[in-house]
């Protein structure tokens, strides 16, 4: 491939009004166009006959009509326009990044000496970011709507008078979060102060050798040459920094960042409805709430159920967003927020699923029926308060605030928070239907709890640190007497009861565990003796009757027997025949296993004398973090199968299963995320701050200050 000469720029440059003057580094903007871990969209327009991209991160084919991509390029070939109104169109999405990019390009042609305005470029969504070309001058031009009129910044370059018949290199960039454009000709530009409106949507579409708008500048001459047209995702200062990590970090991040991409991507394609199932099987990819095969339902269902289902997943696009920038992701995550606002109840819940139909969202459970466990009111509500603090949007605060009123409503008198809501009785019921009973199952009261300390942080209200101390007298009341162990779900009297056919009523390696570790997070708001010795009873309980620190899954109260149960029959463990028929019957969920026990809940005794600190992400601590990250990453990495998704064979491995499948949800993605979080922020790619790390509640609310509810001032409110 011939590479032709550099070309220097021979007019005086004039300088706008605050604008400042630099110059490229370097000859990356005149060079052949390639790809590298920041590009989107590559066009070398090599390929004859054809203009499609080279590389792009959501689709190549280069749409438009009217080009010829056999003529001789700046190097190699190029593409122009044959014909009046000649374009090329690409998609938008990952292939243009609005908040901050930078774009190259090389052209030439009478453009440079046509007095009527002409546009080298255009991105177009809700926004528009373009290259307008007029007499003596290029722009950086950004226009919050489609009407072409409606400009409300521009970054100005004059040029004077320039050679039609060479050719010419333009960089432009920009910088939302603050406020920046750049533009160059031929190596030389301004920087200044730019205006972008709130939105945050990614563009749908980009046009080369045109704009939008064919009736405003957008119908080029025919002879506009355009060669090595770039899109890049980040602003011209971190393009041009390119700071080093270690060599292995420098070769491993590209990796890591194509598999998050990967995944991101194929959770992106699979959202209907703003919305996700819980469980889909492989290959056939059929939904399902749960792992059990009779949980399949059709792509009309939204779940919202498990701790896994919509807002859960939700929150690994919009940490993907944060951590790679890509608004693509930012656009899942709002449709997925979109839904939430559209299915919360006037009255501030959410029930567990819903279906789509041509008349709008239909609840899948009556307002006799409002779930509390499974996160079913707590994730919905982290998850819009990560992206009020992303959008700053007051419609997403309003909806968590109208939640938090709602959800304190539900605590029983006597300081749980039951299975369920009846909001036709006002009361909480367990699954059995009986009033004010409380729930451990499922993280209903853990869940409840770090939502008050959530809203208590958003509102500033005592009301919600005065649930906290009542749910915390709930727990010790709750914890049994001669075996200082909990059940999973209580009668209203705190007798262990029965919920599911196969849940009994029982002491519980899950429970207690829940339990515990409540008690704990109020110990460390509160500093009270009382919650930190409910724990500490347990432990010496364990230590005096668990031999091997084991116990089963479930232990019958007064017998001290193992026990499981199926179709709400007791089955003991140390009977052989009862074993034999247990492996019968599609039990699941390793009920009959045993557990450890009494190392997990000493480690949480032991976690009370601290509190957790919110991790240091200076570039520092970032470069020093990134060897332990790494190590995580690779475990995720090393088991993404091609499709970017984390295969089992049988999801849950039981009889019952749907069988080959994934869920939505993996913490894996996270792992993937956390290390290149990392990494940019050690190369100054991303703003240094805490995030979250892909946590829900600490995404909603990553600040240091998460014990900090004022305890004592709230006691007795």
């Amino acid at each position: 491939m011939r590479r032709a000469p550099l070309m220097v720029l021979t007019v005086l440059l004039s300088i706008p009004a605050l604008a400042e003057p630099f110059a490229l580094e370097g000859d990356w903007w005149s060079a052949p166009a390639a790809a590298g871990r920041h590009t989107t969209l590559v066009c070398s327009f090599d390929s004859a006959p054809s203009s499609d991209a080279d590389f792009a991160r959501d689709f190549t084919g280069a749409g438009g009509f009217g080009m010829d991509a056999t003529a001789e390029g700046a190097h190699g070939l190029c593409t122009q326009v044959a014909e009046r109104g000649g374009h090329l169109n690409f998609r938008g999405g990952s292939n243009f990044q609005p908040h901050h990019g930078t774009l190259r390009m090389m052209a030439r042609g009478e453009i440079w000496a046509d007095p009527t305005p002409r546009w080298l470029f255009e991105a177009r969504g809700t926004d528009r970011i373009g290259i307008v070309r007029e007499p003596g001058r290029i722009s950086l031009v950004f226009s919050p709507a489609t009407r072409v009129d409606q400009v409300i910044s521009r970054l100005d370059l004059e040029i004077g008078d320039v050679a039609a018949d060479e050719w010419h290199s333009v960089v432009a960039s920009w910088d939302r979060a603050s406020g920046t454009g750049w533009l160059a000709f031929d190596g030389q530009g301004v920087t200044g102060p730019m205006e972008f409106s709130a939105d945050m949507e990614a563009a749908w579409a980009v046009f080369v050798a045109s704009s939008f708008s064919g009736r405003a500048g957008g119908l080029n001459l025919p002879g506009l040459a355009i060669d090595d047209f770039v899109l890049y995702d980040v602003a011209l200062p971190v393009l041009q920094a390119d700071v080093p990590l270690p060599p292995e970090d420098e070769e491993y991040l590209p990796q890591v960042e194509a598999g998050a991409r990967k995944a991101l991507n194929f959770l992106v394609a699979l959202q209907h409805w703003g919305g996700w199932q819980c469980i889909y099987s492989w290959p056939t990819l059929l939904g399902s709430s749960a792992q059990g095969r009779e949980f399949i339902s059709d792509e009309y269902y939204v779940d919202n159920d498990k701790g896994n289902g919509t807002p859960r997943t939700a929150i690994n696009v919009l940490y993907g967003y944060e951590v790679l920038g890509d608004a693509a992701y930012l656009d899942a995550a709002m449709r997925t927020a979109e839904f939430l606002l559209a299915a919360q109840d006037e009255r501030g819940f959410w029930v567990h699923g819903y279906t789509m139909t041509v008349n709008g969202i239909q609840p899948l459970a009556s307002d006799r029926q409002i779930k509390l466990q499974d996160l079913v009111q707590a994730h919905p509500m982290f998850f819009l308060g990560y992206v009020y603090r992303i959008t700053g949007d007051q419609r997403y605060l309003d909806a968590v605030k109208r939640a938090g009123e709602w959800f304190i409503t539900a605590q029983n008198p006597n300081g749980s928070w039951s299975h369920h809501y009846d909001a036709q009785e006002g009361v909480g019921k367990n699954a059995r239907n009986e009033v004010g009973a409380g729930e451990l199952n499922d993280s209903a009261m853990n869940s409840a709890i770090e939502t008050m300390v959530f809203m208590y942080h958003m509102t500033g209200e005592a009301k919600y640190v005065e649930a906290i101390k009542r749910a915390g007298d709930w727990l010790i009341e709750a914890q049994g007497d001669e075996v200082p162990l909990w059940a999973d779900q209580y009668d209203p009297e705190n007798n262990p009861q029965w919920a599911r056919a196969f849940e009994p009523p029982a002491w519980s390696v899950s429970a207690t565990t829940m339990a515990t570790q409540a008690l704990r997070e109020i110990y460390r708001m509160s500093g009270d003796e009382r919650y930190r010795d409910a724990i500490a009873r347990s432990v010496e309980w364990m230590k005096a009757n668990l031999p091997d620190g084991q116990m089963s899954c479930f232990v019958e109260p007064g017998t001290g027997r193992p026990i499981a149960a199926w179709e709400n029959k007791v089955y003991y463990l140390d009977n052989p025949e009862h074993v034999a028929y247990l492996a019968t019957v599609p039990m699941g969920s390793g009920y009959d296993d045993m557990r450890p026990m009494l190392a997990p809940i000493q480690r949480i005794l032991e976690q009370t004398q601290t509190l957790p600190t919110v991790p240091e992400m200076t570039p520092e601590a970032a470069l020093a973090a990134l060897p332990a990250q790494r190590e995580s990453s690779k475990s995720a990495l090393d088991s993404q199968d091609a499709n970017g998704m984390w295969m089992v064979d049988n999801v849950a491995d039981f009889m019952g299963s749907i069988g080959r499948g994934f869920g939505a949800y993996s913490p894996r993605t996270l792992l993937l995320l956390r290390y290149i979080e990392r990494a940019r922020i050690a190369k100054g790619e991303i703003e240094p701050v805490f995030r979250g790390d892909g946590n829900l509640e600490r995404a909603a609310y990553p600040a240091g200050d998460w014990y900090d509810v004022d305890w004592d001032e709230h006691i007795g409110e």
